[in-house]
């Protein structure tokens, strides 16, 4: 985003949406990137930092993560389905910790991750882990902001 008034028209229009859709208003995002992302130097210096403090001040809660399955990193350049998956699942298996809340970057629009989250939950709740969908209660996990 250029400005801040670019991401806060793309948010509202973004919101609009859903709340048509699921009549409930969401006070939860993700940044594009997540708050740590370094592109957004190419078009605004330190609009992170005023993107994530301004998102604060207006009510809105905002998520990083602590591990990602890397399905729009490392696994996307594997060259067959299965090679995706098995790598999407070992990230998930290698990413997740007892010692702190585990939230995990993944993107529903890989059908190569979307074949394994059952066996992601599957082997979740056989190794003591249980999960929960994020809600405002929620602690939030934030990256350092590099912009």
């Amino acid at each position: 985003y250029s400005s801040m008034d670019d991401f806060f028209n793309d948010l509202n229009s973004v919101s609009s949406r859903v709340e048509r859709i699921t009549n409930e208003k969401s006070m939860i995002i993700r940044f594009p990137g997540g708050s740590s992302n370094t592109v957004s130097k190419n078009y605004s210096k330190g609009i992170m930092t005023v993107l994530t403090d301004e998102v604060l001040k207006r009510g809105y809660h905002y998520f990083d993560w602590t591990s990602s399955v890397e399905d729009a990193g490392s696994c996307a350049k594997k060259s067959s389905a299965t090679e995706k998956e098995d790598c999407v699942y070992n990230y998930f298996v290698k990413g997740l910790s007892k010692s702190r809340s585990n939230v995990v970057l993944m993107h529903d629009i890989k059908s190569y991750t979307a074949n394994k989250v059952e066996d992601m939950i599957k082997y979740g709740i056989e190794n003591g882990y249980s999960f929960d969908k994020i809600t405002m209660e929620t602690e939030q996990i934030h990256h350092k902001v590099n912009n």
